[in-house]
């Protein structure tokens, strides 16, 4: 596919959609593809834009919290709508950060009520206690030039968290979320397993192999440049990397911080410790076969789709050394744990089992749950993109026509601030609540099993959309009440209001505004009795908060009205 077609189609649609120039356009359309969200989500939620113009973003273009219960990751975005790259446009850019983010804007420049709004969350996240991860991104619509390659190197040395994206970097990355719903080719590849160099020549002891009812199971040592070998014929076959990894951890490449320790170890003196100071890589296969001795001074270990569902940091750090030096890894092991089923929960079990220290994507795992089909069925019945799965965003017929679109999570999140009455949970715990619907979805014992066990008399699938309904039409009213300080920080607890008034939406929405303005003034002189310094923030992400909306609309909730 020609590449300018391609971003120039998408650019005229982001145009007609939001209005926007084309500047704003190639804004929405570098964001949407970075972070895999719907369009009209980096429109209402992430960009800086405001009535259709920039002015008073703070020099960031974009800005996207992923707040969890333990981590959290900020997303900073600058967008160049031109072909060269600037050494000055990246320093004011990181300056820029800096000023706002680092220094809580010290030289008072005047902000508009999105940056606001960031700016006072996430000084609320750290004056909890929490360590804010920070990513800065730079792109620009022209190509990186030999002659930028030492501009990247030097900003990219002063700042870890920066990474600069050309157009070429943003076509490939379309490119990949395109192919993620695409079947991968068949792969089939032989591990050499390395004997131990401790052991007597009768006993090479390569291999510790044993079998649990229909699970196979070998552990091994193998040389770090043949386990690039693997991605090297995966990107063969597949023409990308990313399809050797798990689908429940694939999100994660490249995202994690602990690269730069892994990269540190193996680029050291002592980097033949690698072993005993990594855990290793899990991989598990369709189909193995091992040897019955040793064969001609090799352990050969054949394998059908193997995929790996732990260890995704070290592979993708490994394999980055090996493309720009290989020597490097010269005398570098890993440890293997290879593993043979086809049972999906086995493999389950094993992939969240490995991944303790790392998050594991509950929405790529109920992606595929009955429930979703007849969500994603109801949802296009309405002319609404629903997006399930990682790619979506370019590959739903409806989203790639910049048609009305969301993404399941957001659907979830805003079903739980209204239907199970939890606006607070809603707001501060997304992968506590997707992996409720998980665990909702298969066992029977749980409290929510009637809603998403996939029957298709479920009552969900109504609610899902009506929850949707209440959304869109809070961010409809947000962006038209943008003078109110607190409506970027409320949506769960309007949701939640608009819920229980059971009203004509608009009617609900005012009364429910005022209510919150009422219960705000309250709580702020509640706190100032107290010397204490209310926020936004804060409130919002508290069950008091609800409590104090249900006081002053009597509101019954449901537990208490049972």
């Amino acid at each position: 596919m020609n590449k300018e077609l391609f971003i120039n189609g998408y650019l005229e649609r982001i145009e007609k959609k939001f209005s926007l120039s084309r500047n704003f356009a190639f804004e929405i359309l570098a964001i949407t593809a970075l972070l895999d969200q719907s369009f009209d989500e980096v429109f209402q939620n992430i960009s800086t834009i405001v009535n259709g113009n920039g002015e008073h973003d703070g020099g960031m273009d974009g800005i996207y919290i992923d707040e969890d219960d333990n981590e959290c990751t900020m997303h900073v975005f600058q967008m160049k709508n031109g072909k060269g790259l600037g050494d000055n446009v990246l320093s004011k850019f990181v300056n820029d950060y800096r000023n706002i983010f680092v220094y809580g804007n010290s030289t008072n420049i005047p902000l508009n009520s999105k940056v606001k709004s960031f700016l006072e969350r996430y000084t609320n996240i750290v004056s909890s206690g929490k360590i804010v991860d920070v990513k800065l991104y730079f792109i620009f619509s022209g190509e990186k030039e030999i002659n930028d390659q030492a501009i990247i190197e030097r900003h990219q040395e002063e700042n870890n968290e920066l990474i600069i994206y050309d157009i070429n970097d943003l076509y490939d990355r379309i490119d990949n979320l395109i192919s993620e719903n695409k079947k991968r080719k068949n792969i089939d590849f032989s591990f050499m397993a390395e004997k131990s160099n401790i052991s007597l020549k009768r006993d090479p002891q390569a291999l510790i192999s044993f079998q649990i009812q229909n699970v196979k199971a070998i552990n091994f040592r193998l040389k770090a440049l043949d386990l690039c070998q693997l991605l090297d014929k995966e990107k063969e076959i597949n023409k990308r990397i990313d399809t050797v990894f798990s689908d429940n951890i694939r999100g994660f490449l490249k995202y994690n911080k602990t690269n730069k320790n892994i990269k540190e170890t193996l680029e050291s003196s002592y980097s033949e410790y690698f072993p005993f100071l990594n855990n290793g890589i899990t991989i598990i296969s369709e189909k193995i076969k091992i040897p019955n001795d040793m064969q001609a001074g090799y352990y050969p270990i054949e394998t059908t789709n193997p995929v790996i569902v732990n260890g995704l940091q070290t592979t993708s750090v490994i394999y980055d050394i090996y493309k720009d030096d290989r020597t490097k890894l010269d005398g570098v092991y890993v440890l293997i744990r290879l593993y043979e089923t086809n049972d999906p929960d086995i493999v389950d079990k094993i992939t969240d089992a490995t991944n303790t220290q790392s998050p594991i994507s509950y929405r790529d795992k109920i992606s595929n749950r009955d429930f979703n089909k007849y969500t994603k069925a109801l949802f296009e019945s309405h002319n609404i993109g629903y997006l399930a799965k990682r790619g979506d965003t370019f590959e739903n017929t409806l989203s790639k026509q910049l048609n009305e679109s969301i993404q399941s999570d957001s659907v979830f999140k805003f079903w739980y601030a209204s239907y199970q009455e939890l606006p607070e949970f809603a707001k501060n715990s997304k992968s506590k609540l997707l992996e409720e619907i998980f665990e909702a979805s298969s066992d029977k014992f749980h409290k929510l099993y009637s809603l998403f066990n996939g029957s298709k008399d479920s009552p969900i699938y109504n609610q899902l959309l009506k929850s949707y309904e209440i959304y869109r039409f809070i961010v409809r009213k947000r962006n038209e009440n943008i003078d109110n300080d607190f409506i970027n920080y409320a949506d769960e607890l309007i949701s939640y209001g608009i819920y229980k008034l059971e009203k004509d939406f608009e009617e609900a929405y005012s009364e429910v505004c005022n209510s919150i303005k009422d219960i705000i003034d309250e709580e702020k002189k509640f706190l100032e009795g107290k010397n204490l310094t209310y926020s936004h923030n804060g409130y919002f992400k508290s069950a008091k908060s609800r409590y104090d909306l249900n006081k002053k609309m009597d509101f019954i909730e449901k537990n208490e009205a049972q």
